[in-house]
């Protein structure tokens, strides 16, 4: 039998960096995602409990839909609509993603949207860091030693300390 590293270390491969998706590629994916989540509650409507993590959600009339958590628009301020039916959602998922395909303009507002938001998340990250090295670099607190009173023989007797027994 060979060796566990003569196996192994012909396939050896660097680990994959985070964020090496281009934009449009993890925007096709969150659409992916999200025809999905429309796929599980055609399936299960009233059991469907992702509300939270979906792009469509109930409305008078139907079901509104959006582009997500991103800033962003699909084209002359269009970022959210109200369609009837699940059919429509899809649709306009499809037509999302075609659109994350083949327009430019899109595919540079997508890529500012994930510059910006990757500039709020390292800020945010710096201003945490940022007082854990504060607090790294300041003095220890002196402890004061506080006055103890001297309890008499008899009191000590009637009450022994917690903890201890008392002697026979």
């Amino acid at each position: 039998m060979t060796s566990f590293l003569e196996k192994w270390s012909a396939k050896k491969s660097d680990k994959p960096k985070a964020g090496t998706r281009s934009a449009v590629d993890a925007f096709r994916a969150r659409v992916a995602e999200q025809k999905a989540y429309l796929a599980e509650f055609e399936s299960d409507g009233a059991g469907f409990n992702k509300w939270r993590s979906t792009w469509f959600q109930r409305a008078p009339g139907g079901f509104g839909v959006t582009i997500g958590r991103d800033s962003i628009d699909a084209g002359q301020g269009l970022s959210y609509v109200v369609v009837e039916t699940t059919a429509q959602v899809a649709e306009f998922l499809d037509d999302l993603a075609q659109h994350a395909d083949n327009d430019v303009s899109f595919q540079k507002a997508l890529e500012q949207n994930r510059l910006r938001r990757a500039a709020l998340l390292n800020s945010a990250k710096a201003k945490v860091k940022a007082p854990a090295a504060k607090a790294a670099t300041r003095k220890p607190a002196t402890v004061k030693a506080t006055e103890t009173s001297q309890v008499s023989g008899e009191a000590s007797a009637e009450k022994p300390k917690r903890g201890r027994k008392p002697k026979a």
